[in-house]
């Protein structure tokens, strides 16, 4: 009896080592997948290939529907460059790029899926209906890309050689809308990344929660049009630090165009900003509003660097006139924003506040109020402005320990007052309808600079001003009229002394000045 059951285990070990033996003949010649370690997919594993020749779309897209399906789990790349068109990333899933891999987008349009509906309101198309992306996900959950390695748009070949503006190349009929897009997604994760040469925005998160960005390096060519860097657009709970961004357009935007989310109302909250070094010749280094309807509120932004750029931190609430195919209908809203610990150099414009409406025939929402900028250094060519356009005045402004140093000429004949986009006038800080600006120490040093600059501090039509410790140095550089300007305006000024042979204040008979501690005590 038992030397039946000794044969029948024989026989099936015999049996076995033969099937395994076939497989692995026939694993010879169709190499499988390698199981995934420690939840680990390689898209070579897929057929992807890094010879930076072969299209990997399908090979990769391949891997990170596999790790979708097993429930999440790392998408690797390694060593090579890895040519693609747009790839869908899913729920759960971390795409990790080694130091010496590089994601580079395709040149060929044929090899962007368009996203039906994004950018698409009511029917109409928006600003250039430029609907595909290198990286693309809609309502997914915790998703990342990180690593120290490259994800490359290949821009330069969606850009004409013809120059645009003075500034940035014209784009092509077609090119992808952005690098890097996330729609209605929660729990995201970008974090080490280099994200470089993108063919328009870079990344672009638009009504998604729950968002760090942290230590990730943008470089686009600084004639690359459209090219932001970091577009937080209609986004909850977002924290971005010790990031270095350099490109074509702004550096970091807040924004709040909820049209391409179909009008719903969906505020930009809770942001923080901290610890980076930014940089945007053509536009600028921090911008908030300007393009959308929902409001925008609850945001800081601390110990950042900023350079070459032409607005440092640029505020805009306006209701914007840019036709049928753009549409916005009530205008950005701005409040609760704070700035501290800044430093710029060569920044044409150090601060750019601005409330507008150009649909002269509609009644706009916008607003601007709570806004608080505290020790700030910069070497400047231009003008800072804070003024609305509006009847309506910007609220609740607050400036303390801010340093200009001016190194523009203003011709004899500059205009005074600053027009909507012109940074050139003859002061150093513009005020335009505000109720309730409190500046608390505000040092000019003009010894840089040259020409005819007029005052330090000039008001328009402002209300409830508090200005102390103004102070200016011009080294005989620069002859001021006088340290402030006031027209039509109230303001009570304090501890405001200018240099021998300077008044400290010129104001017209419309205006109410009262002094404290200055060289002249007056109350009119």
């Amino acid at each position: 009896m038992k030397f039946p059951k000794v044969l029948i285990v024989i026989l099936i070990l015999i049996f076995s080592w033969s099937l395994c033996a076939k497989a692995q003949d026939k694993n010879k010649k169709h190499p499988s997948v390698r199981i995934p370690e420690n939840r680990v997919w390689y898209v070579t594993d897929f057929g992807a290939k890094g010879d930076g020749l072969t299209l990997n779309t399908s090979a990769i897209q391949k891997a990170i529907d596999a790790c979708y399906r097993a429930g999440g789990g790392m998408v690797r790349f390694t060593r090579g460059t890895f040519i693609s068109g747009t790839l869908f990333l899913k729920d759960n899933v971390t795409v990790h790029m080694d130091a010496d891999a590089v994601l580079m987008g395709s040149r060929n349009r044929q090899d962007y899926q368009p996203i039906a509906g994004l950018l698409t309101v009511e029917g109409k198309p928006s600003f250039g209906a430029e609907g595909s992306f290198l990286i693309y996900a809609e309502n997914a959950k915790h998703i990342s890309i990180e690593g120290r390695g490259e994800i490359n748009g290949n821009g330069d070949t969606f850009w004409e050689e013809e120059m645009f503006t003075k500034w940035v190349r014209k784009p092509r009929e077609w090119r992808p809308r952005s690098l890097i897009c996330f729609v209605n997604c929660k729990f995201i994760i970008i974090r080490d990344i280099q994200l470089n040469n993108s063919p328009c925005y870079t990344l672009w998160p638009l009504g998604c929660d729950d968002i760090n960005i942290e230590g990730i390096t943008i470089r686009n060519p600084l004639d690359g049009p459209n090219t932001d860097g970091i577009d937080i657009d209609c986004c909850r709970r977002v924290s971005i630090s010790n990031c270095n961004i350099e490109g074509g357009d702004d550096a970091i935007a807040i924004k709040s165009d909820s049209g391409r989310l179909g009008h719903e109302e969906r505020p930009c909250e809770n942001i923080v900003v901290t610890n980076c070094i930014l940089s945007s010749p053509p536009a600028c280094a921090i911008r908030v509003g300007y393009e959308g309807d929902s409001p925008i509120r609850n945001a800081t932004f601390s110990n950042l660097a900023m350079y070459r750029s032409n607005h440092g931190i640029d505020i805009i609430s306006i209701l914007p006139d840019r036709g049928d195919d753009f549409p916005i209908i009530r205008g950005t809203r701005v409040e609760n924003i704070q700035f501290d610990n800044i430093v710029m150099q060569d920044v044409t414009q150090p601060i750019y506040l601005w409330m507008g409406n150009d649909k002269k025939d509609i009644e706009s929402s916008c607003f601007m109020r709570n806004i608080r900028i505290s020790n700030l250094i910069a070497t400047s060519g231009g003008t800072s402005f804070i003024g609305s356009t509006m009847e309506k005045h910007i609220e609740n402004i607050n400036l303390s320990n801010i340093n200009i140093i001016p190194s523009g000429k203003v011709q004899k004949d500059q205009p005074l007052e600053v027009t909507v986009w012109n940074s050139e006038s003859s002061c150093a800080l513009y005020v335009a309808n505000v109720k309730g600006l409190n500046v608390d120490g505000f040092s000019v040093d003009f010894s840089n600079a040259g020409g005819f600059w007029t005052h330090a501090v000039y008001c328009n039509n402002s209300r409830d001003v508090v200005l102390s410790n103004i102070l200016t140095n011009s080294l005989g550089t620069v002859k001021l009229i006088s340290q402030i300007g006031a027209v039509n305006s109230s303001l009570r000024v304090r501890n405001c002394n200018p240099e021998d042979g300077i008044e400290s204040i010129y104001s017209d008979d419309n205006s109410r000045v009262i002094t404290t501690g200055c060289n002249e005590e007056k109350t009119n």
